[in-house]
């Protein structure tokens, strides 16, 4: 028997009421086999490999514990080596987080550049994201807490909610400055983009008599900002006044105009990042010889982003497929949450296709003495008979439907 194994015979009594209160998982791993490999009347060779432990790391960690009689000891130690020869001198370190601290939107790049200029020492911008980890000056969980909440994107759970919004074309096309008009749904992505000569009230009224006409939903709201092309809060005296053409033809078709508060135009997200998206897939081709060459290609560009152009924000599929999923939805959820059959006609069956023409779903609210706002269900059934062609099947509605718009246990299809 080995010298070390006599001696940590006489140990393990004293040691092992310590021992008990190891929480580590490796260490008392290690204790335990030392433990046994010593009381193992087996030799230490045959001992060592029984359980699973070499000599070496037998007598490397007997030693240390014999030397140190602590659970500490057991522990394994930071390979971290005591000094680095390649790593940047503090001094730099310094002036890399002097410069974040006078700029604290400057990224590596920026730093990297600032470097070479004011201290003629040359950076890679990957050390300098190195620095600034280090000294949890950058990482996930500090670009969350500068993160605003409504920056956080969100779908609206039907189409109807739009952000409209002007874009300067990006350069000028025979020598003048044109302008671009979108407006995008909240929820399918859907879009509507047209080319004007000017940035006035009557390019936004021409483009939303368009926009009625071909759009494939009834609309609920429209946000914009507040340019004067959009309302006279910054133009009249009095504020708002609902004189604004625009405001007027809201009013008349009982749609929402919602106005975002001065400065925060990341409300308008949607429609800002559609921008982006133009830039690179639709002006980058560019640029256009006349307006009417602009004019032709951006209606173009726009059927194919509603009808060919799938993305991942929406399961790879294309807006108009996101629309009619929505739409059936929409029937599914009315259907299933209609208190009196008789009054909407709806034909389901339980073992087979529930074929539902639209003009046969018209809901006729109880007439009353006063005007009411048109409700969310109102405002679908209404749109049940802008095509009288189109049919809907819905199969499998159950009892046991969650009546919420996730409305998991529903089987829907498009005919």
């Amino acid at each position: 028997m080995s010298q070390l194994k006599n001696q940590l015979l006489k140990l393990i009594p004293r040691f092992s009421n310590e021992a008990n209160k190891i929480k580590d998982q490796e260490a008392r791993s290690r204790w335990m086999r030392l433990r046994k490999i010593t009381e193992s009347p087996k030799t230490l060779a045959s001992a060592c490999r029984f359980y699973g432990m070499s000599e070496d790391a037998y007598y490397k960690w007997g030693r240390r514990l014999l030397k140190q009689p602590r659970k500490e000891s057991l522990f394994s130690k930071s390979k971290k080596p005591h000094r680095s020869p390649l790593r940047t001198k503090p001094k730099i370190e310094k002036k890399v987080l002097k410069l974040r601290r006078v700029e604290p939107s400057y990224g590596p790049e920026r730093i990297a550049n600032d470097m070479l200029d004011l201290y003629n020492i040359e950076v890679h911008p990957s050390t300098v994201y190195s620095i600034l980890r280090r000294a949890k000056v950058v990482g996930q969980k500090i670009a969350e807490r500068l993160t605003k909440k409504h920056l956080k994107r969100y779908r609206r759970p039907l189409p109807g909610y739009l952000q409209m919004d002007f874009k300067y074309v990006p350069y000028k096309t025979e020598g003048r400055q044109y302008y671009q008009l979108s407006c995008v749904d909240h929820h399918s992505s859907w879009r509507m983009m047209r080319a004007y000569k000017t940035k006035d009230m009557t390019s936004v009224m021409t483009f939303l008599r368009e926009l009625y006409e071909l759009i494939p939903f009834p609309i609920m709201e429209i946000q914009t900002d507040n340019d004067a092309a959009f309302t006279d809060k910054f133009t009249s005296q009095r504020g708002i006044t609902g004189e604004h053409p625009m405001d007027q033809w809201c009013r008349k078709n009982d749609i929402n105009h919602r106005l975002i508060p001065v400065g925060q135009k990341e409300l308008n997200g949607k429609v800002e990042n559609t921008h982006k998206q133009d830039d690179r897939e639709f002006y980058a081709k560019g640029p256009y010889k006349s307006f009417d060459n602009l004019a032709l290609n951006m209606k173009g560009y726009n059927d194919r982003w509603n009808e060919q152009r799938k993305t991942k924000a929406l399961g790879f599929k294309t807006p108009n497929v996101v629309i009619q999923e929505a739409y059936v939805k929409a029937i599914a959820f009315l259907a299933f949450n209609q208190t009196n059959a008789n009054k909407a006609n709806y034909i389901i069956t339980k073992y087979g296709d529930a074929i539902m023409p639209i003009n046969e779903t018209r809901h006729k609210p109880k007439k009353k003495n006063k005007t009411r706002k048109l409700t969310f269900v109102d405002r679908y059934l209404q749109y049940l008979e802008w095509e009288d062609a189109q049919k809907l099947k819905i199969i499998a509605l159950t009892p046991t439907m969650s009546q919420n718009f996730s409305l998991d246990s529903l089987l829907y299809f498009m005919k």
